[in-house]
């Protein structure tokens, strides 16, 4: 399975009800990654800020899609930033099959 980074933008009545019912959220995301066959590595909150990283082990583009419309649909969290991410072995590979591309720059 892949892994990705999703940034997510939280409103203001989300840390409302954090403050109102304080709890694990990273549980709820937990389930969220789970129930389209997946699973979350990492939950974090940023600094000083409105912004919670998540990072997501998920089959495949679709799940991440479902991911995606199913937690924006919730309405505590306003916009969603999803990057694919790899290990850094898995970029040491991607070096190795770079070296064998047929890519040719355009000529000047």
């Amino acid at each position: 399975m892949a892994r990705y980074l999703f940034e997510m933008e939280l409103t203001s009545k989300a840390f409302a009800a954090f403050i109102k019912e304080p709890g694990d959220r990273g549980q709820a995301n937990r389930a969220v990654s789970g129930s389209v066959g997946g699973e979350l590595l990492a939950y974090y909150f940023s600094v000083g800020g409105n912004i919670i990283y998540t990072i997501m082990e998920l089959p495949n583009e679709i799940a991440v899609e479902a991911v995606t419309m199913g937690i924006l649909a919730g309405g505590a969290v306003t916009s969603i930033k999803c990057t694919g991410i790899l290990t850094s072995a898995e970029a040491v590979e991607a070096m190795k099959m770079a070296g064998s591309t047929s890519y040719r720059p355009p000529s000047s």
